[in-house]
C-alpha cells in the first residue's frame, strides 16, 4: 500500500515539476519575444522619411522613423503593440501625414531596437520619454506641440508616459486593455484553467525579475492621472480585448475625453475615411488649439496705437 502511495506522490510531484517548467518557459517567451523585422517602410506608401536613432531616458538606443512634413505644425508619436514593430502600425497611422509630422519607433525588445526583456510599461515608458526628448532637440520640431497614438500595449505605455511628462498634449489609444492580468488571461485562453495561473504570475514575476509589479501598470489604474485630452478607439467585437475594457477606461478618464467604438470584429480593425477624419479633427482641435492658446494676445491699447 505504501508503494502505491509513494508512486502517486511521485507522479504528482513530476507533473507539478513539468507544469512549473512549462509555465516558466511560457512566461520567459512572453517577456523575451522574438524580434520581428520591419516588413515595410514609409517608402512602401510613397512617404519620405529619415532614420531616427535616439536614446531612451535610461540610455538604450532605439530605432525609429521620422516623417517630416513642411506643412505640419504638430507632431504625433506612434507606438506599436506586442509583439510587433513600427512597420505594423504604419498602415494605420499613415493617413495622419502630411497634416502632422510622425515619429514611429520600435520599443525595446522589438523590431530593430535592442533589448531582450519586455516589461509591458515598466521600462517602455522610458522609450516614449526618450522620443519626446528627441523631438525637443530637432530643429523645426522642438517648439511644436506633441500628440501620441498608442495601439494595444502601445496605448497602455502611452497612458503611463502621459503621467510622467507635460510635453504631450493629446493622446489616442487604440484597442488598449484596461487590466493587465485580465489581458494575460485572455491572451492565454487556450491554456484552459492554467491561464488563471498565468494571470496571477505577472505581479509575482514583475517584483522578482523586473523590480516592479506589472499589475500596477493596468491602464484603468493610471488613466485618472492623465490630464490631457483622450480619444479611446476600440472594436465593438474585439475577441482578444473586449470592448468593455475601453468602456472602463472611458469611465475613469478625465474630461475632455471621447470614445469611438468601431464596427467589425478583431483586435484593431481598419479605420474608415469617416473615422480617420474624426481622429484628425481630434488631434487638430487639441494640438493646434494649444498653439492658438499660447499665442500672445494683443491688447486693445496696442491695437489702438497702430491705427
Amino acid at each position: 500500500m505504501k508503494f502505491w502511495n509513494l508512486w502517486w506522490v511521485r507522479i504528482v510531484v513530476d507533473l507539478a515539476i513539468i507544469l512549473a517548467g512549462l509555465v516558466l518557459v511560457t512566461v520567459y517567451r512572453a517577456l523575451s519575444p522574438r524580434h520581428f523585422p520591419n516588413s515595410i517602410t514609409p517608402e512602401s506608401f510613397n512617404l519620405s522619411y529619415q532614420a531616427a536613432t535616439f536614446p531612451a531616458t535610461d540610455g538604450l538606443l532605439l530605432s525609429g522613423w521620422l516623417l517630416y512634413s513642411p506643412k505640419a505644425m504638430t507632431t504625433i508619436i506612434c507606438c506599436h503593440g506586442y509583439p510587433a514593430n513600427k512597420s505594423d502600425i504604419l498602415p494605420a497611422v499613415s493617413f495622419l501625414y502630411p497634416d502632422f509630422n510622425l515619429l514611429l519607433f520600435d520599443f525595446r525588445g522589438h523590431g530593430d531596437s535592442p533589448g531582450r526583456l519586455v516589461t509591458f510599461g515598466l521600462r517602455e515608458s522610458k522609450d516614449i520619454l526618450g522620443a519626446v526628448n528627441y523631438l525637443k532637440k530637432q530643429p523645426g520640431l522642438k517648439n511644436l506641440p506633441i500628440g501620441i497614438w498608442g495601439y494595444s500595449l502601445g496605448g497602455a505605455v502611452a497612458l503611463k508616459s502621459c503621467t510622467l511628462t507635460e510635453e504631450i498634449s493629446a493622446i489616442v489609444t487604440d484597442s488598449t486593455y484596461a487590466d493587465f492580468p485580465e489581458m494575460v488571461i485572455q491572451y492565454y485562453g487556450n491554456f484552459g484553467p492554467f491561464k488563471y495561473l498565468l494571470g496571477i504570475l505577472p505581479e509575482f514575476l514583475g517584483n522578482l525579475f523586473l523590480k516592479g509589479g506589472l499589475a500596477c501598470l493596468s491602464p484603468e489604474n493610471i488613466v485618472s492621472l492623465v490630464k490631457i485630452p483622450l480619444l479611446i478607439i476600440h472594436s465593438g467585437n474585439d475577441s482578444f480585448v473586449p470592448v468593455t475594457h475601453a468602456q472602463r477606461l472611458y469611465q475613469r478618464a478625465n474630461q475632455p475625453k471621447e470614445l469611438l467604438i468601431l464596427p467589425g470584429e478583431g483586435h484593431g480593425v481598419g479605420l474608415t475615411d469617416e473615422h480617420q477624419k474624426k481622429i484628425t479633427a481630434f488631434f487638430k482641435k487639441y494640438l493646434l488649439g494649444k498653439i492658438l492658446s499660447e499665442k500672445p494676445q494683443t491688447s486693445p491699447q496696442s491695437r489702438e496705437g497702430r491705427r
